[in-house]
């Protein structure tokens, strides 16, 4: 099952540095063993049902993480490449925010007219 993840997880790398993408996917698969590890060993199994229910786990998990890792990396050289972008919607989105806000407000301070 090892060679399986090796053969599976080969092509996989990160939009970074080759050092710092070889760190992250060695930081990724210790966690996805560690949770692995702790989810498979924690029933009543026998050895090799525990071993297959390791890999199971193990390897999707590997591939979420994997997946959640590279949106993040993607997003952040997002926002690095298109800062003026990003803070002029920020801001954008805080000014629309403040007026909705205090319309809101205003409409709630504002009297119903009795009617005669």
């Amino acid at each position: 099952m090892k060679s399986l993840l090796d053969l599976l997880t080969l092509p996989l790398s990160l939009p970074v540095s080759p050092v710092l993408d070889y760190l992250i996917c060695l930081i990724i698969g210790e966690i996805a063993f560690r949770i692995a590890y702790y989810y498979a060993g924690e029933y009543g199994y026998s050895s090799s049902e525990r071993k297959l229910i390791h890999w199971v786990i193990r390897i999707p998990l590997y591939f979420v993480i994997w997946l959640v890792a590279c949106a993040i990396i993607l997003a952040v050289r997002f926002i690095e490449e298109h800062w003026i972008l990003v803070t002029s919607a920020i801001g954008a989105a805080i000014v629309v925010g403040a007026i909705v806000f205090g319309v809101r407000r205003l409409l709630k301070r504002k009297k119903p007219v009795k009617s005669l």
